[in-house]
């Protein structure tokens, strides 16, 4: 199996060299001199993280939307500056700011992309020694189950059906068999009633605690009252918790810390900047910039506010209600 590194830098291979075999400053469209050519638009697809590009750039009704976009822009950012936005001094500033939020945002990528990771073995280890929780498997138990909701039963009725599958079970008949012919689990076209190997935080409590006590295979429940039911389970296997060695989770770990490596660069040069003594704060003056709200008009605003969120409210139409029995299996997929 390839890894999803090793995949993602082979799609990224596959584009840079269809991109690079392309024709340069091809014309996509042109009105009166202002053009679009297709080096903007490979320009514009770098937001597209690399891995993805490949796929994205497949997309013809995509592309169309990116060149329309890019063109449309440029046209009326041309008309823009001939009505003199540009040159209104706040419009500067903000187009200022973007540009600077831009080269911010590159440069921190840049950053990040040019870590050199030093030797992380050693850390890794240590890592691995201090979070032994989370390189340690759990038990697992091998579960089949059959579920009888409360959908128009009581549960007295629910019970006494749960408890007749119970004896059928009891006299020998197969455990999958009675769940494809009465389980209400809603996870049974998945699974046919077969669980496989689950940890006792991929279930139920109330399921978690009969299952784990269970000291043989083929041993049955007998009902398990929860608020979606009754449920039957039949153990299968049982498999033992174990830590994971070093070895096997190495890589995982040192991944790990090269990415928050990576994270970490732009906020270290960023908090670099902001505590250099060459960096002066006008506190005063930055608190000065603060709008004084009487506390009527404050109070007038937040029962709009309000307001405005129950007339929201009231036109959402109410998502669908959770399913039971998917709640009380609570299994992951």
């Amino acid at each position: 199996m390839i890894r999803p590194l090793l995949l993602a830098a082979l799609i990224a291979a596959v584009v840079s060299v269809a991109i690079d075999a392309r024709a340069t400053d091809q014309t996509l469209v042109i009105n009166k001199g202002v053009k679009v050519t297709d080096d903007d638009f490979y320009a514009y697809m770098e937001r597209v993280p690399e891995a993805m590009r490949f796929e994205a750039m497949a997309d013809g009704e995509r592309n169309n939307k990116v060149v329309d976009l890019i063109f449309t822009n440029r046209m009326l950012a041309i008309e823009a500056r001939k009505s003199g936005l540009d040159r209104d001094p706040n419009m500067a500033r903000r187009i200022e700011q973007h540009v600077e939020a831009f080269l911010a945002q590159q440069y921190s990528a840049f950053l990040a992309k040019n870590v050199k990771p030093p030797d992380l073995e050693g850390r890794a280890y240590e890592l691995y020694l201090a979070n032994a929780k989370r390189w340690t498997e759990p038990d697992r138990v091998g579960l089949q189950h059959i579920l009888v909701n409360l959908n128009g039963r009581t549960r007295e009725i629910a019970l006494a059906r749960a408890t007749a599958i119970h004896g059928k079970a009891l006299a020998g008949e197969d455990f999958l068999t009675l769940a494809k012919d009465a389980s209400d689990d809603p996870g049974f076209k998945r699974d046919g009633g077969n669980l496989g190997f689950v940890s006792a935080t991929d279930i139920d409590p109330r399921l978690a605690a009969v299952a784990f006590k269970m000291k043989a295979d083929g041993e049955l429940s007998g009902p398990i009252e929860t608020p979606y039911g009754y449920h039957l389970i039949k153990r299968t296997g049982f498999k033992p918790g174990y830590k994971q060695k070093f070895e096997d989770v190495k890589t995982i770990i040192i991944e790990e810390q090269q990415a928050k490596m990576r994270d970490d660069a732009p906020v270290i040069a960023v908090d670099k900047i902001r505590r250099s003594p060459d960096t002066q704060w006008n506190a005063k003056a930055i608190a000065a910039l603060r709008t004084e709200i009487p506390r009527a008009e404050l109070e007038r605003k937040q029962r709009e506010e309000m307001q405005k969120s129950e007339r929201l409210k009231e036109k959402t139409p109410q998502g669908a209600a959770q399913d039971p029995g998917a709640a009380a299996t609570q299994r992951k997929n």
